[in-house]
C-alpha cells in the first residue's frame, strides 16, 4: 500500500507538471514533500491498530526494539501505538543469563518483557535465550558516556529498580552490561553493552550497573589468551583457600579498609588479616600491594563473572609474576 500511494503520489505530480512554469514546479515539489507524511501515516496507523488488536504486547515490544536497534522508519509509528517516546539518546542494558543456569520457554521470555514493560514502558528484547536488552531512555539527567555511567539521580534509582527487577523475575545471577549512545547508532552501542555484560559479575541482586571504564581490564585480559591462563592460574591458587575471593571481592570493595570489609564479611579483622596473608602465601603478592591490587582484583572480577569452570584438583605450580 505504501509503494502504491508514492506512484500514484508521483504519477499525479508528473501530469500536473506538464505545461507549468519554473515557480509552478517548484509550489508542486514544497508540496509534494508536505504531503509526503501525512500520506504515509494514513496507511501505517490503521495497520498499527490492526497490529494491535491482532498481536500480544509482547511481541509488539520486540518489534519495536529491533526497530530501534536497526534505525528503521516505522519505529516512531508502532512507538506512538505503544505509548511510548522516543530519544535522541538510549543507555542500552545488556542483562546476561549464563545458558546453564536459565532456560525458560518462549513463553516465559514474553511473560516477562510484556510485566517489565507495562511497568518502566522500555522497550526491550530477548536477543539470545540467555541475553535481554533494554533501550532506556537518556534525557542527560543521569550522567553517561560511553564509557561509563553514574546514576547518581532520581533517574539512576529508577534506573537501578529496572534492573533489579528483571534480574528478580529472572531468579538467577545475572550480569549487566551497559553503553550510551545515540538513537542512530544503537546497533553499535548494544555490541559495547554486550562486550561489558561478559566480563560483568554474576549477582543475584545488582549492585552496580557495569560500563566499559568499570571493567576495562577485564575486558582486556580477556581478549588475550595468555593473560587470561595466566589469570586462571592465579584463580586455581585461590580456590585453595576457603572464603579468598570472597573476603578478595569485600576487601576491595571497601577501598582495602580492614574494619569496613571485616564487617561487611561478619568475621573479625584478626580473621580478615589471617586471610590476606593466606593469599599472600598462596600466590606470593601482597592484596594490599599496587601490584596485588592490579593482578587479584581483576582475578576477582573474571571469577564472580563466571570466565572460568570451578577451580577444582590439584593445585598448579605457582604462576611468575
Amino acid at each position: 500500500m505504501l509503494t502504491l500511494h508514492a506512484n500514484l503520489m508521483l504519477r499525479e505530480f508528473y501530469d500536473a507538471a506538464e505545461g507549468q512554469d519554473v515557480q509552478e514546479l517548484l509550489h508542486l515539489l514544497s508540496w509534494f514533500g508536505t504531503q509526503g507524511t501525512p500520506g504515509t501515516a494514513a496507511y501505517l496507523q490503521p495497520y498499527m491498530d490492526e497490529e494491535q488488536l491482532r498481536l500480544s504486547l509482547a511481541t509488539r515490544v520486540r518489534t519495536l526494539t529491533q526497530l530501534l536497534l536497526t534505525g528503521d522508519a516505522t519505529a516512531p509509528d508502532l512507538a506512538r501505538s505503544l505509548g511510548v517516546g522516543l530519544h535522541d539518546h538510549y543507555l542500552v542494558v545488556i542483562v546476561r543469563v549464563p545458558s546453564r543456569l536459565f532456560g525458560p520457554t518462549d513463553t516465559a521470555h514474553d511473560d516477562l518483557i510484556a510485566s517489565v514493560f507495562k511497568d518502566h514502558l522500555v522497550p526491550l528484547s530477548w536477543q539470545q535465550p540467555d541475553e535481554l536488552l533494554a533501550l532506556v531512555p537518556h534525557d542527560g539527567s543521569v550522567s553517561l558516556s560511553p564509557l561509563s555511567l553514574s546514576p547518581m539521580t532520581s533517574d539512576g534509582d529508577r534506573l537501578m529498580s529496572l534492573v533489579r527487577e528483571i534480574v528478580e523475575r529472572v531468579g538467577r545471577p545475572c550480569a549487566v552490561g551497559t553503553a550510551a549512545g545515540p538513537m542512530n547508532a544503537l546497533n553499535k552501542t548494544a555490541d559495547l553493552a554486550r562486550r561489558v555484560a561478559h566480563v560483568a559479575p554474576l549477582e543475584t541482586a545488582p549492585r552496580t550497573l557495569s560500563g566499559v571504564a568499570d571493567v576495562f581490564v577485564e575486558l582486556g585480559a580477556a581478549q588475550l589468551t595468555e593473560v587470561d591462563r595466566w589469570l586462571r592460574e592465579i584463580a586455581c591458587r585461590l580456590a585453595g583457600g576457603p572464603d579468598l575471593v570472597m573476603t578478595l571481592d569485600a576487601y576491595y570493595r571497601a577501598d582495602m579498609n580492614r574494619l569496613a570489609a571485616a564487617t561487611a564479611l561478619h568475621i573479625h579483622p584478626r580473621t580478615l588479616d589471617y586471610r590476606l596473608r593466606r593469599v599472600r602465601d598462596l600466590v606470593n603478592v601482597d592484596p594490599g600491594s599496587v601490584r596485588g591490587v592490579r593482578i587479584l582484583s581483576t582475578v576477582v572480577a573474571r571469577i564472580l563473572a563466571g570466565a572460568w569452570p570451578q577451580t577444582q584438583g590439584p593445585v598448579p605450580p605457582a604462576p611468575a609474576f
